[in-house]
């Protein structure tokens, strides 16, 4: 599931791009600032790895999962 993410990820940022190119920016510049997937990086997983997991381990990494997202997305959980 990683490798297809990271793909679409790949493909997503030659997009982006091409059209910054078609606006005359340099992407080169702003390559360093170019998100990457890493091992630390919290992705959903295959529902397999989750079937034996308790109810409340399914929570509290939910719950980690949102915590995550929203301190990402800027927003506040209210």
């Amino acid at each position: 599931m990683l490798l297809l993410y990271e793909h679409a990820l790949d493909r997503k940022i030659e997009d982006m791009k091409f059209s910054a190119i078609m606006h005359g920016a340099d992407p080169k510049e702003m390559e360093a600032d170019s998100p990457k997937a890493s091992k630390g990086d919290m992705l959903f997983g295959d529902p397999k790895d989750y079937k034996n997991m308790s109810e409340q381990d399914r929570k509290d990494l939910s719950d980690k999962m949102k915590k995550k997202f929203m301190g990402w997305a800027g927003a506040k959980n209210g």
